[in-house]
C-alpha cells in the first residue's frame, strides 16, 4: 500500500485538492476531522488538552471552545506546542487504526491529507509528499474572505505555521495554487496518475 502524504499552508486550498483526489477515487484520510474526534467530550484527547490548558478552554456544555483555544495558540508559540503536545499521539494512534483497516480492505493508494504534515515530521513516514502553495499575497486575500477577521490576525496564523520556503524544500510534488480552479483540478488529475505509476513500479 502507497502512502501519499498532502499538506498546504492555511488557506492555499490543499482542503480543495483533498476533494477532488476523493472525486477522482482517491482514498483520502483527512487528519482535520481526525482531530475534531478525538477531542470529543469525554475522551482521551479531550482530557489531554484540559489537562494542559485547564477547563477555561472548556464552553458551558463541557465541550472544548475552539475559538477560544485557537486564539490562544495562534498567539503563543508555548501554547501552540502544549496543544501539539496533548493531541498530537491520540491523532496518531487514530490515524494508524485508520491505515491498518485500509491495509485490510486492500486499498493500494491511500493519502493522508495532514495540515501539519512536515511541522510533526510525519512526512518522513509518506511519500511522494504533496504540498499545495500559493503566492503571499492570494494566501493572504483567500483567508480574509474565508475567516474574516483583521490582516493582523490573518497574518499571526500564517505566521503560526512553517514557513512555505520550508516547507516546499521538504516537498517531493508542489501543486502551485495561483491560477483557477480548473488548473486545479488538471494539477489533481496529473498527481494521481502520477501516484499511480509510482505505484505500479513498487
Amino acid at each position: 500500500m502507497r502512502v501519499v502524504g498532502l499538506s498546504g499552508g492555511i488557506a492555499t486550498g490543499k482542503s480543495t485538492v483533498s476533494r477532488e483526489l476523493v472525486s477522482n477515487g482517491v482514498t483520502v484520510i483527512d487528519c482535520p476531522s481526525l482531530s475534531g474526534v478525538i477531542i470529543i467530550q469525554g475522551s482521551w484527547g479531550w482530557r489531554r488538552v484540559v489537562a494542559a490548558f485547564g477547563t477555561e478552554v472548556l464552553g458551558p456544555d463541557g465541550e472544548l471552545d475552539r475559538e477560544r483555544l485557537g486564539c490562544m495558540v495562534f498567539n503563543d508559540p508555548a501554547a501552540r506546542r502544549r496543544l501539539n503536545a496533548a493531541t498530537h499521539l491520540p491523532v496518531a494512534l487514530a490515524l494508524a487504526r485508520r491505515l491498518l483497516l485500509c491495509w485490510l480492505t486492500c486499498k493500494l493508494l491511500v493519502v493522508v491529507d495532514m495540515p501539519l504534515l512536515f511541522e510533526t515530521k510525519m512526512y518522513r513516514l509518506t511519500r511522494p509528499n504533496v504540498l499545495v502553495a500559493c503566492n503571499d499575497q492570494q494566501q493572504m486575500e483567500r483567508l480574509l474572505l474565508r475567516d474574516g477577521g483583521s490582516t493582523q490576525r490573518a497574518q499571526a496564523r500564517i505566521v503560526a505555521q512553517l514557513p512555505m520556503d520550508e516547507k516546499r524544500r521538504l516537498a517531493d510534488i508542489i501543486v502551485e495554487n495561483d491560477g483557477t480552479l480548473e488548473d486545479l483540478k488538471e494539477e489533481v488529475r496529473k498527481c494521481r496518475t502520477r501516484f499511480l505509476r509510482a505505484r505500479l513500479t513498487m
